[in-house]
């Protein structure tokens, strides 16, 4: 019989905010390589992760001042710092 990985439901909303940080800094890899098209959709990307980690830590009943403060450090990388490297 095949094992399923069970995921905790308070560790969903931050792995939606880990994704909104890697495409974060995945934007900025990409714009310092001077593909700045492609690191706009990456900042996008992100703000569709950023947009649901909110609202699945409410969903779940899972909030945390963990997953606030998490959630302003990729909000940092994702819309502060990579967009200033596209400037």
């Amino acid at each position: 019989m095949k094992r399923r990985l069970k995921i905790k439901k308070n560790v969903i909303p931050s792995i939606f905010t880990l994704v909104n940080l890697f495409f974060g800094f995945m934007a900025i890899i990409t714009a310092a390589q001077g593909e700045f098209q492609k690191a706009a959709w990456l900042i996008i990307a992100a703000a569709l992760f950023d947009a649901l980690d909110g609202k699945l830590a409410r969903l779940f009943g899972v909030p945390s001042r963990f997953g606030m403060e998490f959630d302003s450090i990729a909000d940092m990388v994702s819309f502060c710092t990579a967009p200033a490297i596209l400037v």
